[in-house]
């Protein structure tokens, strides 16, 4: 049990990771792209483990929202702030959004097991539901 949650949580860095980098290149929105991301995770999680999927998936929904976040945020803030070709920015916050992964796995590793209890799904889900939230008042003030 304990490997399956380790490789979930896995998982859900690198796809978080990989779907921020290419959200942030695209200047997609990040509610939007948060969903596929959230999306592809189940569709892996549930294509990989037959049995009790629906609380494996929970076990590395924060870790995704979280690589998702700095990924895209660090392509979009390099481009826009330093002038940095696409390419590169796109990069480097591939590479960031790992190193947070890989932080977030030492962090579990040194003792704080709270970390990697499903219940921190709800913080991910309050964050995911925000910015769903701040989309929409984006949207909204875009049309007046």
């Amino acid at each position: 049990m304990l490997a399956m949650v380790a490789g979930a949580i896995l998982v859900a860095i690198l796809i978080g990771a990989v779907g921020g980098a290419i959200n942030g290149r695209l200047k997609g929105e990040l509610s939007l792209g948060a969903i596929l991301v959230v999306g592809a995770y189940f569709l892996v999680v549930t294509s990989l483990e037959s049995w009790s999927s629906w609380k494996l998936i929970f076990f590395g929904m924060l870790p995704l929202i979280l690589s998702f976040l700095v990924g895209s945020l660090t392509t979009q803030f390099l481009e826009t702030r330093f002038g940095l070709r696409p390419v590169f920015a796109t990069l480097a916050a591939l590479g960031s959004a790992l190193l947070v992964g890989f932080l977030y796995l030492m962090l579990i590793t040194s003792g704080w097991w709270a970390l990697a209890d499903p219940s921190t799904a709800w913080i991910a889900l309050a964050a995911l539901s925000y910015l769903i939230i701040l989309s929409i008042q984006k949207r909204m003030r875009a049309t007046k």
